[in-house]
């Protein structure tokens, strides 16, 4: 059986399932899925818990004799098996067909792998979890859906949360999923219980913060404020924030306003540009500041560093 992220928690009840594979791009739903199974299998008894990671030299006997062993006192028993690459090899393959064939009620298998491509998918030890148990990809959240995303993490928390503000927040974070919901869980903190978050109850918590954060860096540096960014950039690394969220945020904006010089270089007017790529009324002069002072030579220039420093971010 193949689900979605969405689906596994409400099918969760109905399914007998003991084997499940979760895999897919976006880190932090995969590992929601993973927390989902823990809480619900911890529910019905299975209390010896073993979590093993493949790496080089592990070994597949072992693992298949696991799942023959009566566990300690006689306890259910949940197997994480984490294997980053998707890649068991020939002997691994075998040992988790093998592993799931034993069929034993009181022994659950969870499989926990990364981005699978589609020869991986057609793996034989994938194929064998599909027929047996739950393969559960966790999809991608593309960047027309990450504010809706947002408003229903917010949702979550109890917190209603503005379609403007949503959308402002998701420009920063586009594409690192799990920066957006640790934006999202800061600020449902900050916030007061049943406080509905508009743009104006977003800038006031942003202005009780005694700290700063990722938008005053991004707007210190459109503004050509060195000493200011230098002194953000400072407290934010004190602070312990992840250089990775930074990265993002200066790529991403980078990103938008290579474009948009572009389009004014064309001949289009900056009103009409800043419209069409949606910059908000509160950073319109902001915006349009940075285009007129920054050749679209010089935009372009900062794509490729932040770009090879993203990268050594993902190693």
């Amino acid at each position: 059986m193949e689900l979605s992220s969405a689906q596994l928690e409400s099918r969760l009840p109905e399914l007998s399932a003991r084997c499940f594979l979760l895999h897919g791009a976006e880190t932090l739903l995969v590992e929601e899925c993973r927390d989902t199974l823990r809480r619900h299998f911890a529910s019905l008894g299975f209390g010896d818990i073993n979590r093993l990671t493949v790496e080089a030299g592990f070994d597949w006997s072992s693992f298949v004799e696991s799942g023959r062993s009566l566990s300690l006192f006689a306890e259910k028993r949940y197997i994480e098996l984490r294997m980053p690459t998707g890649k068991p090899g020939d002997k691994g393959s075998t040992a988790i067909k093998e592993f799931i064939q034993q069929g034993l009620e009181d022994t659950v298998l969870v499989v926990v792998c990364g981005k699978l491509d589609k020869r991986l998918l057609s793996a034989a030890w994938v194929k064998a979890i599909a027929v047996s148990g739950v393969s559960v990809n966790s999809g991608v959240v593309n960047g027309a859906q990450l504010p809706r995303w947002i408003q229903q993490r917010f949702q979550r928390h109890g917190v209603k949360c503005d379609a403007q503000v949503a959308a402002q927040l998701a420009y920063f974070v586009e594409g690192n999923l799990l920066a957006a919901d640790q934006e999202v869980r800061k600020l449902c903190l900050l916030l007061s219980p049943g406080q509905a978050l508009d743009d104006n109850a977003l800038q006031r918590v942003m202005a009780d913060q005694s700290r700063f954060n990722v938008f005053n860096f991004v707007d210190a540096c459109l503004a050509g404020k060195a000493n200011r960014s230098l002194r953000i950039l400072q407290s934010l690394r004190q602070e312990g924030m992840e250089p990775i969220l930074l990265l993002w945020a200066l790529g991403r904006e980078a990103r938008s306003l290579s474009r948009m010089s572009a389009q004014m270089a064309a001949g289009q007017p900056l009103a009409k540009v800043l419209k069409q790529h949606r910059v908000w009324s509160s950073r319109t002069q902001l915006v349009g500041g940075a285009i007129k002072r920054l050749p679209l030579e010089a935009l372009q220039s900062i794509l490729g560093p932040v770009a090879l420093l993203l990268a050594h971010c993902h190693r």
